[in-house]
């Protein structure tokens, strides 16, 4: 199994990562997690990625070459929250992780995958859009819903004052 097109990390950066819960820190089909359990764990977590891309406007999937700090910031969220994920199978006896300012390493992790996600939801990333924010803010009520112009229901001239009267002949 490899992973999906719509994947922004590799099983190369999650060794990166976390190799060193294996013995030779590369994942293989007789390691826990072996590379087939990497790769899924990578796909899951990039859906989770495209799903709040999508329900926040983006295009899915982040293109390269138009937005390559966003695509970079999706790759190191789709890695991080893979890691942190990966690192939360293995039994606390058997591998005992470091602190670091008082977080454990898939807290870390996972931390980092949350502050993208947050991003996302504010709009803070420069990634394309499948609709602008603002697309469908209307204020009033000028239009009905299908775009036909209302007729107001009041009017008034600029120099009509109430009260005023004109002479007529």
């Amino acid at each position: 199994m490899a992973v999906d097109s719509n994947t922004y990390g590799s099983v190369t950066a999650i060794e990166r990562l976390i190799g060193d819960i294996v013995g030779s820190r590369t994942f293989s089909v007789s390691t826990v997690p072996t590379t087939t359990q990497v790769e899924a764990e990578l796909d899951a977590v990039a859906a989770e990625i495209n799903a709040h891309l999508d329900a926040h406007g983006y295009t899915v999937i982040i293109v390269t070459a138009s937005y390559p700090h966003a695509y970079n910031a999706a790759v190191a969220a789709n890695n991080y929250g893979a890691a942190a994920r990966l690192l939360a199978t293995i039994p606390s006896l058997s591998y005992d992780p470091e602190l670091e300012s008082g977080q454990t390493r898939p807290q870390m992790y996972e931390n980092r995958l949350k502050s993208f996600l947050k991003k996302i939801e504010k709009h803070q990333i420069r990634a394309g859009m499948r609709v602008h924010p603002f697309d469908n803010f209307k204020v009033g009520s000028r239009y009905d819903e299908d775009g036909n112009e209302k007729l107001p229901l009041f009017t008034r001239s600029l120099h009509d004052t109430p009260g005023r009267r004109t002479l007529t002949e």
